[in-house]
C-alpha cells in the first residue's frame, strides 16, 4: 500500500513531486548529496551546508587529536558527533525489516578511524565524508543516506509539517487515523511518516561515476591514471574489501592524488532521477493504477463455458483496450527501454490475476517445461494455453513468432497458442508478421493465434 492510497490521496502526492512512499516496505531510493546540493524545495536549500558543516566539525576534532582512541578527548568528541541511526519514517534504502541497522558503535569507530589517518595525511575537505562508499568496508549507499538523513532531519521535519498543512493531514480531517507529535503513524511499521521531495532521491546517494568501486575504477581516469599499473592488471581478482584497501591507503591518504580525485567529484552534476526507472517501484505504481480499474470478471463470464484459450483472449483483450483506448500506451513509451519488455508481461500478468481467480484458472508467468520460459501458461489441468509476448522493436520478433512458441507448445504439449506483439512504432514489422500469418493459415500450417497490440503515441481525439 502506498501513503496516497492510505490516505485516499489520488495523485497529489505526485502531483506535488513528493515521494509516494510504500507503507510495509522499504523503497530502494535514497537522498544523494549531490541533489541536496542543487535542491530546490525551500527546506532543504541549506542541508547541503548543514551537512558539511557537521563534517568540518569532525575534521577539526580529528587534527587536534593525537592518537586514535577514547582517551584522547578530541578523538572521543569526534566519535560522539559522527553518531548516525537510520531514521526509518522516510522509508528508503534496503531493509527487510521494520527497521535498518545505521552504523553501530563499531562501525562508527572504523570509519572515524580512517578518517584519523585521512586528516592526519593533510587532507581536511569535508566532501570525503560523501565517498565513504567508495573506500570505507561495510558502508554502501543505503548507510550513507542514513547518515545524510540523520544530519538533515530538522529539515526532513519542517518539509513534512508543511505538506502535512497543505494536504491536511491532521486528526481533524483523519480522526480514524493515528498521530504522534503532529506526525501520522505508520500502521504497519508504527513510526512517524515522514516525507520527502523526489528532487533529492536518487538510485544511489552519490554520483553515478562513483556508485561503486567497480564503475569508479572502469569509468574514472583520474583515478586509473593514479593506480599502480600491475594492480589495474589484476583489479578484477581483488575481493572489495581488498579493493577498498588499496584506494584507501594509496589515494584517499596521498594528499594530491585525493586532491585530483575530489575536483572531479565537486565538478560532477547529477539531473534529477527518474523514479521510474526502478522497475520494482515502477510496476508497483502501475499495479495501483489497475488495480483501481476494479474489473469485476465474475459478472461478466459464465464460469462453466471458459476454457484456458477464451480466458487466454479475454485476458489479452483487455490488456489490448487498456493500452489502445485508456492510455496504457504512455506507461510503455515512457519506460526505460531495458525494462520494457518485463513491464509488458508484468500488467498482461496483472490484468489476468481476478480473472484467472474467478474462472479457477492457472496463469503463471515464465513457466519452463524443457526448451526455456514461455511468457505465460494459462490453464486447468491439461487444458493449456500459452503466450508469447515480443515487442516490435525486439530483433527476435519474428523467431519467437516462428520457432520459439512452437518449441513452447511442444514442451507443454498443446497445439493452443497466442502470439502477441506490442508495436512501439515499427509499421513494417507489423505488416510482415501479419503477412507471414496469413501464409501459413492459407498453407494450412499449425501457427499461432496473433495479437496485435499498437502502443505507438496517440494524438488526442479532438485531432485525430
Amino acid at each position: 500500500m502506498f501513503l496516497s492510497d492510505y490516505l485516499k490521496l489520488d495523485t497529489q502526492l505526485d502531483d506535488r513531486d513528493i515521494f509516494d512512499p510504500i507503507m510495509e516496505t522499504d523503497s530502494n531510493f535514497f537522498i544523494n548529496i549531490q541533489r541536496l546540493k542543487k535542491a530546490e524545495t525551500p527546506e532543504f536549500q541549506n542541508s547541503y551546508f548543514r551537512i558539511n558543516d557537521l563534517f568540518r566539525k569532525i575534521i577539526k576534532l580529528l587534527d587536534k587529536a593525537s592518537e586514535k582512541n577514547g582517551a584522547d578527548i578530541f578523538y572521543k568528541q569526534a566519535l560522539q558527533l559522527f553518531d548516525f541511526s537510520e531514521v526509518n519514517g522516510i522509508g528508503l534504502g534496503f531493509a527487510e525489516e521494520k527497521t535498518g541497522s545505521g552504523f553501530g558503535k563499531q562501525l562508527s569507530k572504523k570509519v572515524i578511524d580512517t578518517a584519523y589517518d585521512i586528516v592526519k595525511a593533510g587532507i581536511t575537505d569535508p566532501e570525503f565524508f560523501e565517498l565513504l562508499p567508495l573506500f570505507q568496508d561495510n558502508v554502501g549507499p543505503d548507510r550513507l543516506s542514513d547518515m545524510i538523513a540523520t544530519i538533515i532531519l530538522p529539515d526532513i521535519r519542517q518539509y513534512t509539517e508543511r505538506i502535512m498543512s497543505e494536504l491536511e493531514i491532521d486528526p481533524e480531517h483523519y480522526p480514524e487515523y493515528e498521530f504522534s507529535e503532529g506526525y501520522l503513524i505508520n500502521p504497519y511499521k508504527k513510526y512517524q511518516i515522514l516525507l520527502l521531495p523526489i528532487e533529492i532521491l536518487h538510485k544511489l546517494p552519490v554520483a553515478e561515476s562513483w556508485e561503486d568501486i567497480e564503475s569508479v575504477v572502469s569509468e574514472n581516469e583520474t583515478i586509473r591514471a593514479l593506480m599502480n599499473h600491475e594492480v589495474a592488471e589484476e583489479w578484477k581478482k581483488y575481493s572489495a574489501s581488498t579493493k577498498k584497501y588499496y584506494i584507501r591507503e594509496n589515494i584517499f591518504k596521498d594528499t594530491e592524488a585525493f586532491k585530483t580525485v575530489l575536483d572531479d567529484y565537486c565538478k560532477a552534476e547529477l539531473d534529477q532521477y527518474d523514479l521510474g526507472d526502478r522497475i520494482d517501484y515502477f510496476l508497483e505504481k502501475l499495479c495501483q493504477k489497475i488495480l483501481k480499474l476494479d474489473i469485476d470478471w465474475k459478472s461478466k463470464l459464465d464460469l462453466s463455458k471458459v476454457g484456458s484459450l477464451e480466458a487466454a483472449k479475454e485476458i489479452l483483450d483487455y490488456f489490448k483496450s487498456w493500452v489502445e483506448y485508456n492510455k496504457g500506451w504512455e506507461v510503455i513509451q515512457d519506460a526505460n527501454s531495458i525494462n520494457r519488455e518485463k513491464i509488458v508481461q508484468r500488467v498482461i500478468h496483472l490484468a489476468g490475476m481476478s480473472y484467472i481467480k474467478a474462472n479457477n484458472l492457472s496463469l503463471s508467468c515464465e513457466p519452463d517445461e524443457g526448451r526455456g520460459p514461455v511468457d505465460f501458461k494459462v490453464s486447468r489441468g491439461q487444458d493449456i494455453t500459452i503466450i508469447e509476448v515480443k515487442l516490435s522493436s525486439n530483433s527476435q520478433y519474428l523467431h519467437g513468432y516462428e520457432v520459439q512458441i512452437e518449441e513452447y507448445a511442444k514442451a507443454e504439449q498443446t497445439d493452443k497458442m497466442i502470439y502477441v506483439l506490442v508495436n512501439l512504432s515499427h509499421p513494417r514489422k507489423v505488416s510482415k508478421i501479419r503477412k507471414l500469418h496469413d501464409d501459413n493459415i492459407a498453407a494450412s500450417k499449425r501457427t499461432p493465434e496473433l495479437v496485435i497490440v499498437d502502443s505507438q503515441k496517440k494524438i488526442s481525439a479532438s485531432r485525430a
